[in-house]
């Protein structure tokens, strides 16, 4: 992988990258609002085989926004109740934000639920993955966005923030590698007080959102939607998660199946939230941000064994291969949103987290930042001569991509 041009390139983008941060000029200042992307009409599901339509809805599906500024920065983190961030979406609400003249930053992520709405690709391959084009729908949600990125900016107060982190192990499991294959089991997040005394909290997970039978034709949030509910029912105003880096990680050791599966995981994982103790962040942060674009090679999805598509034939299925590295950093705490399945396995054995700290920083790793280059998990699971199907059939960019998105963040952490 290390003599392939497209890292020696990035690479070498990356030693000579610049960050210029934004020091805090006035007290931190936060907001929020969020909108329902349920439609009242049938749409198809996506996640696991394509699914035509959906016929319940056990979860109102949402986006939250999260608005941030230091007197010198304002950003927005956006999550989606979807199993990805539609690449139309994102580019469209930074196209609009910076046709206003707006320097805002947007920092994207979903919460990857397998019982969410499709119809938000519009190439060829898209459409047979995630069903027929809506671009009435696609369209409402990116005029929503806007709109409520300003409700959000118009609601801020000063806030006091603190970061924490708590074990929750023993209830995700590495799933291409139950036996021996490492695992992260953190809960990760920032919880904000603000001065009219209402609370906010983000908090990240490596479990997948693959709770509910790929049978049902219910929408549903899965289990991040039951973790919003009891957080809400303990006091939070505005609970909003983030798919950490649930590549190759499934949740685990949690009682019954389906709703009551998702239903006491977020009973479990509420209680982990609400008792974990944060360490409080300074009044006047800085705040860091960059869109790194990642270099790629010609696209590697497989279709048999011996078999994959050539570029050129999934450039017009799907479009383009994109990626990009979302860099935000608040004070001590680096946020890095990733184009893929960004897998703890990597976390873990590259010891990123322990880096960041001699680093003195706090590390955050999200998946689905708005562009989608697959599964990025150890490259021992990438092999086209054993039993990872899954890996072979999700991976879009190749072996060896696991040691290379490891190496990014470690440049990253470097800076």
């Amino acid at each position: 992988m290390k003599e392939k041009y497209f890292y020696k390139e990035m690479i070498n983008e990356l030693d000579t990258l610049r960050l210029t941060a934004h020091r805090g000029s006035d007290s931190l200042r936060v907001g929020w609002s969020h909108f329902s992307i349920t439609p009242n009409h049938t749409m198809p599901m996506a996640g696991y085989a394509p699914r035509d339509s959906f016929n319940a809805v056990h979860d109102t599906l949402y986006t939250r926004i999260l608005a941030i500024n230091n007197g010198s920065k304002q950003v927005f983190m956006i999550s989606m109740d979807l199993l990805l961030v539609p690449p139309i979406i994102k580019t469209e609400v930074e196209t609009r934000l910076m046709e206003h003249g707006n320097e805002d930053f947007v920092y994207f992520s979903a919460t990857h639920t397998h019982s969410g709405l499709g119809g938000w690709e519009d190439h060829v391959g898209g459409r047979f993955i995630v069903g027929t084009y809506n671009e009435t729908w696609v369209n409402n949600v990116v005029t929503n966005t806007l709109d409520h990125i300003e409700k959000a900016r118009a609601s801020m107060a000063t806030t006091s923030v603190s970061f924490f982190d708590t074990s929750a192990d023993e209830y995700v499991i590495n799933r291409l590698a139950w036996d021996e294959g490492t695992k992260d089991g953190k809960i990760r997040g920032l919880k904000f007080e603000r001065s009219d005394k209402k609370k906010a909290v983000l908090f990240t997970y490596s479990a997948h959102a693959t709770s509910i039978t790929s049978k049902s034709r219910s929408l549903s949030g899965d289990y991040p939607a039951e973790v919003d509910n009891e957080l809400t029912k303990q006091g939070w105003d505005f609970p909003m998660y983030m798919a950490g880096m649930v590549g190759s990680h499934s949740l685990a050791n949690v009682e019954g199946e389906d709703y009551e599966l998702t239903k006491n995981a977020g009973v479990i994982l509420s209680q982990k939230i609400q008792q974990a103790q944060g360490h409080a962040m300074t009044d006047t942060l800085s705040i860091t941000t960059d869109h790194i674009s990642i270099e790629s090679g010609p696209s590697q999805l497989r279709v048999f064994d011996n078999w994959k598509l050539r570029d050129w034939v999934f450039r017009l299925l799907f479009g383009p291969l994109k990626a990009e590295i979302t860099y935000l950093k608040l004070g001590d705490v680096l946020f890095l949103g990733t184009s893929c399945d960004f897998s703890g396995e990597l976390a873990v054995n590259n010891k990123l987290d322990s880096l960041a700290s001699t680093a003195n920083e706090n590390l955050i790793i999200t998946s689905f930042n708005g562009y989608y280059t697959g599964y990025i998990t150890e490259d021992r699971h990438y092999d086209p001569f054993k039993q990872k199907a899954e890996v072979r059939a999700m991976n879009w960019v190749g072996p060896y991509h696991g040691e290379y998105y490891s190496e990014m963040v470690k440049k990253l952490l470097a800076k």
